[in-house]
């Protein structure tokens, strides 16, 4: 099963900096699952991209 974060920065788009600087003291936060989210993607995508070069080393 993928794992889906259902957060989108939307969700962060009307909050104030005090709000902020809240949000990025709290591990459960939005913005911490937007980093997560982010993290994830990345390492998604470099995980794809070195499967795509191993394959063509492979041929």
């Amino acid at each position: 099963m993928s794992k889906s974060i259902h957060t989108t920065y939307k969700d962060l788009k009307h909050l104030t900096k005090k709000e902020l600087a809240e949000q990025f003291d709290d591990p459960n936060s939005d913005l911490a699952a937007l980093a997560k989210k982010s993290s994830l993607k990345k390492k998604a995508l470099k995980d794809r991209k070195q499967k795509k070069t191993s394959n063509h080393k492979a041929e």
